[in-house]
């Protein structure tokens, strides 16, 4: 292949010189004709000369002219329009509910591509001059090093939407690659506006108790799940059930994920000394009335949390635990007195994200194997339904790929008076799950069958969550 380009090359090459060599001898000998013509005829013969000359020379020259003007276009790009084309990458990604832009190089050029619903969906593509602006945009924004393309580089800058002037916070990282630089942006301080306890996935009972547990003016609340469930969002949704102008709500974040009205809201910075323990200390001589810790890490972090629900405050935070049981067998094994632990935590919710399906292009299907055995458990309350349903192959206007976008399955656990004295007492995990099933608890494998049940989610991604056999 690339000695037929290098023949092809060389052949393109040959016929211009041999054009030229025509237009010169063709203009020679028109030249040299003229003085056997009449004098009537001899005025055209001569610009036919002139012109044969300069003819070879134009179609020799020309490729070389249009390659120097090509570049010379690409090496002075309109910096101001791939500013206004970041901007609106930006403002589309807010639009769409997306939390990560990905602009990643590919082949022949670039793609971005938004994070919705925690999958990645094509937004645009570009060719690699304009891809490579964009980054470099980005990187200005940041106050990163845009000749710097082959090492990693971290940065943060805010946005301002032009429409409702809200200030958006990104955070940058890039990184290199085989095709090219890549850059990912993470929007953090969106508005919390949009979330609301009735629309996570909570059923209407669910929410009721949930509210009637908020209404202490004092105790632990604790949001539970792996990486990637949707504790911060559970934990704002809460917050904004009882945040208010009437109270005094603090929070303390590694970063700040939502904007909360009518809050103080601390991002952790520990360059400047600003940590979660540094910070909740500072926080309890502040007189507040409801804290937000967005994840309590360590033990020393829980003991100061425990310290501010036992002094009058109501204290909300995230924790990595698998259910509501696993979350306090994790919490009895800190350092911390077990008697003040369970008289400070009062609920604890688990929770985990699945695709939620659309309603209008879902297809219904007998149960198989999988669904059988996921509803085979002993524990599982819930009937096997005769049909279950599972997303369309081609999906429909109202959706994308067959889902309208994700909801929670919970598992709501609220700490009563034999739920403190099993803390307290230091009893076997295994008791207390036996009692919580002999009383009808409702765990995350019920919540789970019973949206399937009714055709909300899909059999796959309940087993991707949850598993096939709970333990």
């Amino acid at each position: 292949m690339r000695l037929q380009s290098l023949i092809t090359a060389d052949s393109l090459s040959l016929a211009w010189d041999a054009l030229l060599v025509f237009g010169w001898v063709s203009g020679a000998v028109l030249s040299n004709r003229c003085s056997g013509l009449s004098q009537a005829k001899r005025p055209w013969a001569n610009l036919a000369s002139l012109v044969a000359g300069p003819c070879g020379w134009t179609a020799h020259l020309s490729p070389h002219v249009w390659a120097w003007v090509s570049k010379t276009r690409e090496a002075a790009p309109d910096p101001a329009g791939y500013e206004r084309t970041a901007h609106g990458i930006v403002s589309a990604a807010l639009k769409g509910g997306a939390s990560d832009i990905h602009i990643e190089a590919k082949e022949g050029g670039y793609v971005v591509r938004f994070r919705q619903v925690g999958l990645l969906r094509e937004h645009m593509r570009c060719g690699r001059r304009a891809g490579e602006m964009l980054v470099s945009v980005f990187k200005v924004f940041a106050d990163l090093n845009t000749a710097e393309k082959n090492q990693l580089q971290d940065g943060r800058f805010s946005w301002t939407d032009p429409k409702s002037g809200h200030v958006l916070d990104v955070r940058i990282s890039t990184s290199p690659a085989l095709s090219g630089e890549k850059m990912a942006l993470r929007l953090l301080n969106r508005p919390a506006s949009l979330l609301q306890l009735s629309k996570i996935g909570l059923p209407k009972e669910a929410c009721d108790a949930i509210r009637r547990h908020l209404r202490q003016p004092e105790g632990l609340v604790l949001v539970a799940g792996p990486t990637g469930s949707g504790k911060t969002s559970t934990a704002y949704a809460l917050l904004q059930e009882v945040s208010g102008p009437t109270v005094n709500t603090i929070t303390i974040e590694d970063p700040v994920e939502y904007a909360l009205p009518n809050a103080t809201q601390i991002g952790i910075n520990p360059k400047m000394g600003v940590t979660f323990e540094s910070s909740l200390r500072t926080v309890l001589r502040q007189d507040p009335n409801i804290i937000f810790v967005g994840e309590m890490r360590d033990p020393e972090s829980f003991k100061i949390g425990v310290r501010a629900a036992m002094s009058g405050h109501l204290v909300i935070s995230t924790m990595h635990a698998r259910d509501t049981v696993g979350a306090l067998t994790a919490l009895r094994n800190l350092e911390i007195d077990r008697e003040v632990l369970s008289s400070a935590v009062r609920l604890l919710v688990t929770q985990r994200l699945v695709r939620e399906l659309c309603p209008v292009c879902r297809v219904w299907s007998p149960p198989d194997a999988d669904t059988r055995e996921f509803f085979a458990h002993p524990t599982c309350r819930v009937a096997l339904p005769d049909k279950i349903a599972m997303p369309s192959d081609d999906g429909c206007l109202k959706c994308e790929q067959g889902f309208i976008g994700r909801t929670g399955i919970f598992e709501i656990m609220r700490v009563d008076a034999r739920i403190r004295a099993w803390v307290a007492s230091g009893g076997v995990e295994a008791e207390l799950r036996d009692a919580l099933a002999a009383d009808g608890f409702t765990d995350l494998r019920d919540a789970a069958c019973a949206k399937l049940a009714v055709g909300q989610i899909w059999i796959d991604d309940a087993v991707r969550a949850l598993g096939m056999h709970k333990e």
